[in-house]
């Protein structure tokens, strides 16, 4: 029986490294070649591969997330985040310069994610609590370096190093607060007058936890081409690098 599920992994195993290496390498500057082959990376890891260390990152979900926008006044406690639409990613830029080894990487993503919220008054020492669905299209941008590694088989493989995550928000999200959440901030007379000095703090909050969602993932994505690059050789990614 042992022998048995040993064969039946080692055949998984092949069959994932199998799927990865069909995609075709590209020439850096060719965005259509990057795109298709980004998708093929994406169809096939999105949902996690544990034994070579690439998780799961659609859906994702995030243990917890404070944003503090700044000028506010307001911690907003997410916990229990449901991320979807990372799978479906677009490469809207891809930049790699050769000499100094760096990769700015831009994707655009329609985000959906809900999750339980509370919303913490510095001011007037108060919380409320309820639950938050939002929607919104946005623009991640990771950038880092790599270095070229040869393993102990020979093989010369990317070392993707640390990276640094930033967001753009595009366009107008849709938040949707839970009805308790909205009757009770609405009957609040002290919040409804500090949000009245605060111009701009709707689109402000959200967009502050819109990204700092999207950043968290981008975590997560830029981990598993990093594990990626473990496993496949220096040539399954560029042609010309």
């Amino acid at each position: 029986m042992f022998l048995i599920k040993s064969l039946c992994f080692f055949a998984f195993l092949q069959t994932v490294i199998s799927d990865l290496s069909s995609m075709e390498p590209c020439l850096a500057t060719d965005i259509d070649c990057l795109s298709k082959t980004t998708q093929t990376f994406l169809d096939n890891t999105s949902g996690g591969i544990p034994q070579f260390d690439i998780r799961t990152l659609d859906p994702i979900t995030i243990p917890h997330l404070d944003v503090t926008p700044e000028g506010v006044g307001v911690t907003f406690h997410l916990k229990n985040i449901v991320v979807q639409g990372f799978k479906d990613q677009k490469i809207s830029s891809f930049k790699l310069d050769k000499d100094s080894k760096a990769v700015s990487l831009k994707t655009k993503v329609n985000v959906t994610f809900n999750s339980d919220i509370t919303v913490e008054l510095h001011k007037l020492s108060k919380s409320y609590s309820g639950k938050l669905d939002a929607q919104a299209y946005a623009e991640g941008h990771a950038q880092y370096t790599y270095v070229f590694k040869t393993d102990d088989k020979g093989v010369e493989h990317y070392e993707v190093g640390p990276e640094t995550n930033s967001c753009e928000l595009l366009g107008d999200p849709k938040f949707t607060l839970s009805p308790d959440l909205v009757s009770a901030l609405e009957a609040d007379a002290e919040y409804q007058a500090e949000k009245a000095k605060h111009s701009g703090i709707v689109s402000k909050t959200r967009e502050a936890i819109i990204c700092e969602v999207v950043k968290t993932v981008y975590v997560t994505a830029i981990h598993n081409i990093r594990a990626s690059a473990r496993i496949l050789p220096k040539s399954a990614f560029f042609k010309d690098v």
